[in-house]
């Protein structure tokens, strides 16, 4: 079974990505610091009500309900790739970019491992998850989004 807090973390990430897949791209003119914080930030509150219905609590509801994570964490990756960073936060938005993309392929490795059977497996990638929403929590922090860092950590 899942720990309670990894359960609670995927999915209010879940929950930041629905949110985000409606909010606003940063266009052709790069935002500035705040206004990228913010607009990462609203998606990830926003996300946080929603996401409350995404049960991954056992194994079998991984395997039921995990592809919709993934997915929801790809769309998360690719919202927060749209927008468009400050010159001194590129760095770390591509960080928190490719984490989330880390993440959703974890989730997708860990979906089909319960839709296996594979509890074992199932752990070893929690644990892996686990460690990278730590790093997920640091980016988001550094670009100032600190209500996403919540979420991830």
């Amino acid at each position: 079974m899942m720990n309670r807090t990894l359960v609670m973390s995927l999915v209010l990430v879940s929950a930041a990505a629905v949110a985000a897949a409606g909010c606003g791209g940063g266009g052709s003119t790069p935002l500035t610091k705040a206004q990228f914080a913010a607009k990462a930030d609203a998606a990830c509150a926003a996300a946080q009500e929603k996401g409350k219905n995404l049960d991954l609590s056992s194994t079998e509801k991984i395997a039921s309900n995990g592809a919709q994570a993934k997915s929801i964490f790809d769309e998360l990756a690719n919202k927060i790739d749209d927008l468009q960073p400050p010159d001194e936060l590129k760095d770390s938005a591509q960080s928190f970019v490719d984490g989330l993309r880390q993440e959703a392929s974890q989730f997708g490795d860990m979906t089909q491992a319960a839709k296996d059977g594979d509890s074992t497996k199932v752990q070893q990638i929690q644990q892996k998850l686990q460690s990278e929403s730590a790093a997920t929590s640091e980016d988001a922090r550094f670009v100032g989004a600190t209500g996403c860092a919540r979420l991830f950590s």
